[in-house]
């Protein structure tokens, strides 16, 4: 089993004395933060504005494969391009955490989910030092990983209950559907299609459809593959509720060892964090509040917007603590959202 801990230490992102970053600007009197309010805000609603873009693109991706129509990759790369060269991919992912809970209940949710599944993966490709060019692929097969998935049964999909055999079996046929789609765009773009066959494959060799090993897997395939079983779990399914996060963040650390790269899932567990953006938490002096910003140098150690006193009480004013510079105050657990409602 991996422990966090171990994840965690040593990275070179990590400043354990908790010392200011190279160039980092103390806001004092002179209105700077006042500016960078501004730029944050003109910056989220850019993320905004293509978030809805994303949503809107993969509609019509879900209806040129179900229609079995050649999938149009001129639609698609405008739409990427300006994310990433804009600097708007953690405004996104914010959106993705946000406005995503919007569609949790959706009755269709493969087509968030591939939305969902792009910008995390971008996040992650980010922090692996990739270029524009290669976040660009990344973006690409993250927003197509998924396309077998819109020809298989709506009645499979949408069902209540465990899949049969025989169900899972066709479930298990998607990446080889999707496979097939992509293989439609010509030559330019085999690599899609012959990634999309590996999202599903394992560095031990028990994915599928293949059985692929270590090497043989490409490292877009790895970082999608661990994002989108992340955020399939964290989303309301037909067969189950959501999986409150923290629990999610422990299985994967339980069971991604010998099944991802090790720099992989740290590197995920880095920029996603121990406790996720929105997670509702339990601190050590019985108050509880959400999670508002994550920080890859310390995991366990988020800015906290404090709802609920130690008595359980809503507090009328929030109050926001960044654990960080706190040495008293330090979280005890995850708490899910229904449960303090």
């Amino acid at each position: 089993m991996i422990r966090f801990s171990e994840i965690i230490k040593n990275s070179p992102e990590m400043d354990l004395e908790g010392k200011a970053k190279k160039g980092e600007v103390n806001v004092s009197k002179t209105g700077i933060l006042n500016k960078e309010k501004a730029e944050e805000k003109d910056t989220i609603e850019e993320a905004r504005v293509y978030y809805q873009k994303l949503l809107s693109l993969a509609n019509q991706v879900q209806s040129w494969a179900q229609k079995n129509l050649i999938i149009n990759i001129s639609f698609i790369i405008p739409v990427l391009d300006p994310i990433i060269d804009n600097d708007l991919i953690d405004s996104l992912y914010s959106c993705v955490v946000l406005e995503g809970e919007k569609g949790n209940k959706l009755k269709a949710p493969l087509v968030p989910h591939s939305v969902d599944v792009t910008v995390i993966s971008l996040k992650i490709g980010v922090a692996m030092g990739y270029d524009n060019k290669k976040l660009l692929g990344l973006a690409m097969i993250a927003f197509l990983h998924d396309i077998g998935m819109y020809r298989i049964p709506q009645n499979i999909l949408n069902k209540k209950g465990k899949l049969s055999e025989a169900e899972l079996k066709i479930i298990q046929r998607h990446p080889e559907i999707g496979a097939g789609i992509l293989s439609k765009l010509g030559d330019e773009y085999k690599w899609l299609a012959d990634l999309a066959l590996q999202i599903h494959e394992r560095a031990d060799g028990s994915g599928y459809p293949q059985g692929l090993k270590e090497g043989e897997i490409h490292e877009y395939a790895y970082i999608i593959g661990l994002v989108d079983m992340y955020s399939a779990m964290i989303k309301d399914r037909p067969y189950r509720e959501r999986i409150e996060q923290n629990r999610v963040m422990r299985s994967i650390i339980d069971s991604a060892k010998g099944k991802f790269p090790a720099k992989i899932i740290k590197v995920f567990l880095n920029q996603i964090s121990f406790f996720p953006l929105n997670t509702y938490v339990k601190l050590n002096d019985r108050s509880v509040g959400r999670v508002i910003t994550t920080n890859p140098n310390f995991p366990l150690k988020p800015t906290v917007e404090i709802l609920y006193d130690s008595l359980g009480n809503r507090l009328a004013e929030a109050r926001i603590a960044d654990l960080s510079g706190e040495h008293l105050l330090y979280i005890t657990g995850s708490i899910d959202e229904k449960d303090i409602i």
